[in-house]
C-alpha cells in the first residue's frame, strides 16, 4: 500500500493520498484548497499511481476544499455521504460501502455528530491481513478530542443531539482493534475540535482508547455536557465555507471558475491517463 500525507500546519488540517502499488489505483482523501488539485496529481503522478476516487470525510468549515477541483481536473465526481447535498457531481456513499483500489480496500462508516454527513475510512491492505491497518476519521475522532458538534445548526437542542450522536460515533470507533492506525483530518491549531485536542496528527486507536479524556466518559449526557463547555471559538466564515464546499459558489481553491480547468491541470489529466501530449494535441 502507497501511503502519503498533506498537512497544513497553519490551518491545523490534513489530507491523504493512498493506493495500491500494484494496479496503480490511487484515492485522495480531505483535499486541501491551500495545498492545491494539482499537488495531488502530480503526487500520485510521481508515485505511480491514477487517482480514481476523491473522497470527503465531511462537508468543511474551517477551510476551503480541494475536492471539487481536483475531481474536476481528472474527470470523476467527488464520493461523499449521501447526506450531503452538494452541487457538483458526487458518488454518494452510505455506511458499509467498500472502494476496491485492489488489494487495498476502504469500508465506509458513517459516523454523524460532528456533522451529519460524517464519514470515518476503514484501510485495509488485503496482501498482509484482512484486520484494519488504520482509520481515517475526519472530524469524528482526534487526538487527544473529538470533533466540535455545532458548525452545522445554531440551535441548541439540535446541537446537543449532535453531540449526542457524536458519542456514539466514537464509541463505534472504539470497536475497531488496538493497534489500529488513527489519521483525522485535523490537528493542532485547528478550531474543529475542543481544547484537548493534541498537536500530534496521529495516534492509534489503542493509545486514544487509554488516555483520550473525552473517550473515558461513559454516559452520553456527560460527554455532551463537557464537550459543550469546552468549545472554542468556532471559525471564522464557517456559514461561507460550507456552501463554498458544497459547489454552492463557483470559485475553487485557485481562484478560477470551478467550470474552467488549468492547462496545467488538463496537461497532468492526458498525462495520468497515459496519453502523450502530442496525441492529445492530436485530438
Amino acid at each position: 500500500m502507497f501511503w502519503q500525507p498533506f498537512r497544513d500546519p497553519v490551518l491545523g488540517c490534513s489530507s491523504f493520498l493512498l493506493g495500491d502499488d500494484v494496479t496503480g489505483s490511487g484515492l485522495v482523501v480531505d483535499a486541501l484548497g491551500s495545498v492545491g488539485h494539482e499537488t495531488y496529481i502530480l503526487a500520485a503522478q510521481e508515485a505511480g499511481l491514477a487517482i480514481e476516487f476523491v473522497v470527503e470525510t465531511h462537508v468543511h468549515a474551517d477551510h476551503a476544499s480541494a475536492a471539487a477541483s481536483l475531481a474536476h481536473a481528472l474527470g470523476l465526481p467527488v464520493t461523499l455521504s449521501h447526506r450531503a447535498k452538494a452541487s457538483f457531481p458526487a458518488n454518494p456513499v452510505q455506511d458499509g460501502a467498500e472502494i476496491a483500489l485492489g488489494s487495498v480496500v476502504v469500508t465506509v462508516w458513517e459516523t454523524p455528530g460532528h456533522t451529519p454527513d460524517s464519514l470515518s475510512l476503514i484501510v485495509r491492505d488485503r496482501t498482509r491481513s484482512d484486520d484494519p491497518w488504520l482509520v481515517m476519521t475526519g472530524d469524528s475522532l482526534f487526538v487527544g478530542d473529538v470533533g466540535r458538534p455545532d458548525l452545522v445548526d445554531a440551535d441548541p437542542d439540535l446541537i446537543r443531539r449532535a453531540a449526542h450522536d457524536q458519542y456514539a460515533s466514537v464509541r463505534r470507533l472504539m470497536t475497531l482493534p488496538d493497534f489500529t492506525e488513527l489519521h483525522p483530518a485535523h490537528y493542532g491549531s485547528s478550531p474543529c475540535g475542543g481544547l484537548f485536542m493534541s498537536k500530534k496528527p496521529e495516534s492509534t486507536i489503542g493509545y486514544e482508547r487509554r488516555s483520550n479524556r473525552m473517550l473515558a466518559i461513559n454516559n452520553a449526557d456527560e460527554f455532551a455536557t463537557l464537550q459543550l463547555n469546552l468549545l472554542k471559538p468556532p471559525p471564522a466564515d464557517a456559514v461561507r465555507l460550507r456552501r463554498l464546499n458544497l459547489g454552492e459558489t463557483s470559485v475553487d481553491d485557485t481562484g478560477t471558475s470551478a467550470a474552467s480547468t488549468s492547462t496545467l491541470a488538463d496537461t497532468l489529466l492526458w498525462t495520468q491517463r497515459g496519453v502523450r501530449d502530442d496525441d492529445a494535441i492530436c485530438s
